[in-house]
């Protein structure tokens, strides 16, 4: 059975897909984002903006997910939604400020998949309150959007995107090939470079090309370069980058979700030889808690033009 949902693995190994060179390709999700989507996602939102400002704790609660993750401005983290829903049972007896959302970007890397970002207003009474800057990933489950992350910083935080310069090596285009397959890989920082979004197009065995989509982003409450990634059969996942002091070398270290509810992780090694290449290999690989090898080195070339 292992041996069968190897692929499901794949998905998360790389958030680049590269791991699909060292596995069969799964069958491309159907089905096309529609402005449909970015309404529903939208009212979303408000939804919740009005269950925060009327303190109905049932309301906010039926808009995330069973496991979801959320860090406030504070850095307090909560795992889960019973912890979720007991913070929101403390705060509602207070006199907690009103709070606007304000989506500025929604984003679909997959089908089932929204990024949203944007900002957060507060005002008590008449004052108006620092606003914060907020991350989330939503997905889609039996024709519902739900919050599955959510990250707020204070918007003196949020501006240390220059922090990603570290991986400015990696924009441009790079390819790496094998017998049977080829992956195109694209690097780019968003406009206003917050972040870098990627896109890796795999052809293996002249199949239709499968797309898979990055974004990379920092983390000003634990300090650390992050990532979310959505594999374009619906699975998703996110990762932490740490790059050790005396190599040329990055982790990512990621966990995902399987388009079937499989549990994924892996550490994806980069190893820079030159400005035009690099080594990936994802190693230390589960599916399921289950041990699943490590892929083959891959070697990785800038596309020149």
């Amino acid at each position: 059975m292992l041996k069968v949902r190897k692929a499901g693995l794949c998905m998360i190994a790389l958030g680049l897909a590269f791991a699909m060179l060292n596995a069969s390709a799964a069958e491309k999700a159907k089905g096309s984002i529609s402005a449909q989507s970015d309404d529903l996602v939208r009212t979303v939102l408000m939804r919740l903006e009005s269950a925060m400002a009327s303190k109905n704790v049932e309301e906010a609660a039926l808009l995330f997910t069973e496991d979801v993750h959320t860090i406030d401005q504070s850095g307090e983290e909560i795992r889960g939604l019973k912890a979720l829903r007991e913070r929101f049972e403390r705060r509602k007896d207070g006199s907690p400020p009103a709070v606007g959302i304000h989506p500025q970007s929604i984003t679909f890397p997959a089908a089932t998949a929204a990024l949203v970002v944007g900002e957060v207003s507060r005002k008590r009474g008449q004052e108006d309150l620092p606003t914060s800057r907020f991350s989330m990933l939503m997905v889609k489950k039996e024709n519902n959007w739900l919050i599955n992350e959510l990250q707020e910083t204070t918007m003196q935080s949020a501006q240390t995107e220059s922090r990603l310069q570290e991986l400015d090596w990696l924009i441009g285009q790079w390819s790496a090939d094998k017998t049977d397959a080829t992956a195109q890989l694209d690097f780019e920082w968003s406009p206003d470079k917050k972040f870098i979004k990627s896109k890796c197009t795999l052809t293996k065995n002249g199949k239709p090309p499968q797309i898979d989509n990055q974004v990379i982003g920092w983390d000003p409450q634990h300090n650390t370069i992050i990532s979310w990634h959505f594999d374009s059969t619906g699975g998703f996942g996110s990762g932490t980058w740490s790059k050790q002091s005396d190599e040329n070398k990055w982790t990512a270290t990621v966990s995902g979700v399987g388009a079937d509810g499989s549990n994924s992780l892996a550490s994806n090694v980069f190893t820079v030889k030159s400005s035009d290449e690099f080594i990936w290999q994802s190693v230390h690989r589960t599916l399921d808690d289950e041990p699943v090898g490590d892929t083959e080195p891959i070697m990785v070339r800038r596309v020149k033009r």
